[in-house]
Parts: structure tokens; sequence; C-alpha cells
């Protein structure tokens, strides 16, 4: 039985991955200690699974931070890296693996100095700035997307663990069915301007909303043609995926790998604040596979209202549903899992 830490911290693209990684390492019998700053979404996930310990830290980001932020970022880091250490060689920490987030910074270099195996995970296409920095020293760097030729980058796909159907009650009717998420953090475009435009459409659909947590409030009203159901947050979001005819979405990595398995199509709404503008090219990646479109915030409302009626009243969502899937995520942890054994037989 190996004793792994898993850390990744702050939003559902890194801790998401991470929890399906950490469920699969636990059936293959290893023992999972995970790392993360305490944000609500981790306590949300973490303290519900009785098989991992769950050590937190608080420590924001850096980059896009302000001078007093940036400095207590950076206090921080010494008093964390020690600490991370000493968990290392209380817990006789075999290897150490990171799924993205600043957090995962004193932990990775915690790792280095203890001589223990550092893995990475990047889930967006463009490398985060922590994966960059530990990327000298990993292991292994594993990919969602096709990044690099180098030999320590793996493209295994983005780790995801679709759950046991529970019977949920979702509205069944010969309507349209669409669903819209900002993702676990939900994104204020998407909830002012997505009922607005959806309620011009002369269409009857059904709309899941999910909104983010504590942002109901930010929802922009739907009509009544429109039979519309608002959650803060979905913790089964692969069921209604299925649900769904086409998906109105941000661009995270795990979002798009979670819909694209599930061969459902997409209107892509990235983030412009996104480091290094990553959600565009992830969803760029997709709408080169023909699995969506992409909508950029700074085009009118008008512009997306035309493509949503278009999409719609055309049945473009229909030619999506039959386009296979650039890469099959479903096999993402199993070949990370295969890489980790290969390194301990080596050992």
């Amino acid at each position: 039985m190996k004793n792994i830490i898993i850390c990744a911290a702050k939003t559902g693209g890194h801790i998401f991955p991470a929890l399906s990684f950490s469920k699969e390492a636990l059936k293959n019998n290893n023992r999972i200690t995970f790392i993360g700053t305490n944000t609500e979404l981790e306590k949300k996930i973490f303290l519900q699974n009785e098989n991992i310990k769950f050590i937190k830290f608080d420590l924001d980001g850096f980059r896009g931070k302000g001078i007093s932020q940036k400095l207590a970022f950076l206090t921080r880091l010494p008093l964390i890296f020690v600490q991370v250490i000493s968990i290392i060689v209380s817990k006789n920490i075999s290897s150490v693996f990171c799924f993205g987030g600043f957090i995962t910074i004193p932990v990775g270099f915690a790792s280095i100095v203890t001589f223990r195996n550092l893995y990475l995970h990047e889930q967006n296409s463009i490398v985060g700035s922590s994966n960059k920095l530990l990327s000298v020293f990993a292991k292994k760097i594993f990919t969602a997307f096709p990044i690099s030729d180098n030999k320590k980058y793996f493209f295994t796909g983005n780790p995801i663990n679709f759950q046991k159907k529970r019977g949920i009650k979702i509205c069944k009717n010969d309507d349209l069915n669409i669903l819209v998420t900002g993702g676990s953090q939900g994104a204020d475009f998407i909830n002012k301007h997505i009922p607005t435009v959806l309620n011009r459409i002369e269409s009857k659909f059904n709309v899941i909303h999910q909104c983010g947590l504590n942002k109901l409030e930010n929802v922009t009203n739907y009509n009544q043609k429109i039979n519309a159901s608002i959650f803060e947050f979905i913790d089964n979001l692969d069921e209604y995926i299925e649900w769904c005819d086409f998906v109105i979405c941000r661009c995270g990595a795990g979002t798009l790998s979670e819909i694209s398995q599930k061969m459902k199509g997409m209107v892509m709404i990235p983030l412009p604040q996104s480091i290094d503008n990553h959600q565009y090219f992830n969803a760029l990646f997709y709408e080169k596979n023909c699995q969506g479109k992409i909508f950029e915030e700074k085009d009118s409302l008008e512009n997306l209202s035309d493509l949503l009626d278009s999409i719609i009243h055309e049945n473009s969502y229909e030619d999506w549903k039959k386009v296979k899937p650039p890469i099959d995520h479903m096999r993402a942890t199993a070949l990370m899992l295969s890489e980790m054994r290969k390194d301990n037989a080596a050992s």
C-alpha cells in the first residue's frame, strides 16, 4: 500500500480531476492525503470523503493580485513548505501528485527536497504558472490536451469519474433541453445574459441552470415559456449533461471534458480574464473537433442571440451528438496510475 499526497485548490477545474484520481487510487489500495486551501468547494467535497485525509492551508493565488496579497503569499510559503515536509516524513509519503493551484508550489518543492516522486497534471491547453515552475523537477507531467512532445509529457486526458445514477427527477417532455453552467464558481455574464437571450427565442425549452454558490440572486429571470430550474451547485452534473440536448457553458477544462465525453455539443463562452486566455484555447480544441461553437463576451448579445437561434432552429445540436470525443477521458486515471506503478517498480 502506497501513501500518496494529492494537492489541488480553489477551482473545480483543479479539484474535480484530483477527486476522480483520488477515488481510483483508493480502489487500487493506496492511502490518500489531500492538501488544499479550505475553500467552500473543497470542504463540500472532501469533508464528505472519510477515506481521504483532508489537510488545509490558507494560501491564495499570486498572479493578478495586489501588492499586499502577493506579500502575504510569499510570507506564507516558507511555513507551509516546512509543514508539508513534516507531513511527508511522518506519513511516509511515496509520491506527490499536484493538480494545480498555487498551494502546489510549496507542496511540490517539499516533495523535491524529500526525494519523493513528483507528478503533475495540467488540465488546460496552456500550462499554468505553478506547473511551469514545478515541471523541471517533476517525474512526469500528464496533460488533458496535446501540449508538448517532450518525453516527460503524457497526453492522457482529464480524469473524470461519472457517478452512479441516482434516479433524479429531471423534467421530461418533447421540448428542447438546455443545460446552462458557469462552472462551480458560477459566471456573472452567463447568469445575467443567457436568460435574457433565451427569452427572445421563439421556442419552448427546458433549462437547468447552475449559477454558482451564493449567486442565485444574480440570475436574470427566465420568462414563463421556459421551464427553468436554477441551482447553486450540482454535484452530479454528468446526469444533467446526459439529459440535455446541448450545453451553454464556461470553458474550464473539466466542464468541456465531461460534455465531450457524453457526446453533447456546447456553446462555449470563455472567461476573458482567464490566465493566458487558456479558456479560449480549451474551447478552440473542441470547436475544431466539431463539438460546439465559441462565443466571446466582446461580441454583441445580438450575435449570441443569432447563434443560439440558428443552433436551435437548424438542429445543429443533433450533429454535435454524432461526433466522437477526441480524447477518452475515462481512461486518464488508469493511464496515470499505470505510469506511477512503472516508476515504483523501477525504483
